[in-house]
């Protein structure tokens, strides 16, 4: 048993390598559990592959090109995404109306029940509700919309939500002068976080300058958001009204504090101790996620290690592959050489599954 930090217990996940390196649709953007735990989604660019926990295999495909990352729906009966996603260079944009399709698969039936038209601008950031009836765009000028799928109309809009940065002329001895005409940033990033019921968004502005958006999807209206939860763009909802929000302040030995508070109150529910790195909720709401993982893991590149904290023991479980998930004792990683592999704590590897045929 290896120790991490104070009193973390470290469990390496290794996945066997088949073959050589993995063809360009092996590359997966997304592996997840139901919130029930019985089924998994594994997602690369061209399609979303639905599998079993018990036996662990493949269950159904559903085609899935230029599209936002599937996910269940609460009640783990459906997959929803948003495909026919215009993809545009922010520096070449010609600003037209494109249309792309919110998409509803039955896990019972394995067919599609849903196929909505929704008519919008070109996104830099795009992310789909958890049960498909709210997509949150923010465009390559700043805009941040609410759309409902299942009208199609604009629920909620803030202009200039994202503003580029001003640079400044630096002068001799230090002192700074009047901007200079230049901007830094993209309009088009934003971090677009649901909770797991699909009651709460909150949008962060990751390009440029900007506040924080929290919005109420069934009462339909803007939440204030004050003091911790208004100061930082990595948290996570890791439950129905629950988020997770680190605090600043000097890491100790690669952990930081954070904050697990009420949404939207802010009442402070617990104060575990995390890993450093940038949040992602897990399907089970004691863990949070942590991509990519370790003291040298730069967020701007692709996760090559992935971690799973249990915010109430401060239990870590480590993958070296790019994409994990955690529901109870099992958890799922991978991909390593194109496989996917089932986990049970403590016991190690139970199954792998190739998505794609050699």
């Amino acid at each position: 048993m290896r120790r991490f930090g104070l009193a973390l217990l470290l469990i390496l996940a290794h996945l066997p390598v088949v073959g050589t390196a993995p063809a360009p649709g092996e590359s997966l953007r997304q592996l997840r559990f139901s919130p029930d735990g019985r089924y998994i989604l594994a997602q690369d660019d061209a399609e979303v592959a639905v599998l079993t926990a018990h036996p662990f295999s493949v269950l159904f495909r559903i085609a899935a090109e230029n599209a936002t990352e599937a996910q269940f729906t609460p009640d783990s009966q459906q997959v929803v995404f948003v495909s026919s996603v215009t993809r545009v260079s922010p520096q070449a944009i010609a600003y037209k109306d494109s249309v792309a399709h919110a998409e509803r698969w039955s896990m019972t039936d394995r067919l599609r029940v849903g196929y909505q038209e929704i008519k919008m601008l070109p996104c830099g950031t795009e992310a789909l509700s958890p049960d498909g009836h709210v997509l949150a765009c923010d465009d390559f000028e700043g805009t941040l919309r609410l759309i409902d799928v299942d009208t199609t109309a604009t629920i909620f809009e803030k202009q200039q939500f994202v503003k580029l940065v001003p640079q400044y002329n630096f002068l001799p001895h230090g002192t700074i002068d009047l901007p200079n005409g230049r901007y830094l940033g993209d309009r088009g990033e934003a971090i677009i976080s649901y909770s797991p019921d699909s009651r709460f968004v909150v949008v962060c502005p990751s390009g440029g300058e900007g506040k924080q958006v929290g919005y109420d999807l069934r009462e339909r209206h803007v939440l204030p958001l004050r003091g911790h939860l208004s100061l930082n763009t990595n948290i996570a909802f890791i439950a129905p009204g629950r988020l997770l929000v680190p605090q600043s302040g000097v890491p100790s030995k690669g952990f930081k504090r954070a904050l697990l508070v009420a949404f939207p109150s802010g009442r402070v529910l617990s104060k575990p101790r995390i890993p450093l790195g940038p949040l992602f909720p897990a399907a089970d709401t004691g863990f949070v996620l942590i991509r990519p993982f370790g003291k040298k893991a730069d967020p701007d590149k692709a996760a090559t290690r992935v971690a799973a904290v249990e915010l109430s023991s401060g239990e870590v479980i480590i993958s070296d592959t790019p994409l994990m998930d955690v529901f109870g004792r099992y958890y799922v990683a991978g991909p390593s050489g194109g496989e996917i592999g089932l986990y049970e704590r403590g016991k190690g590897l139970q199954a792998t599954v190739a998505l794609h045929a050699k």
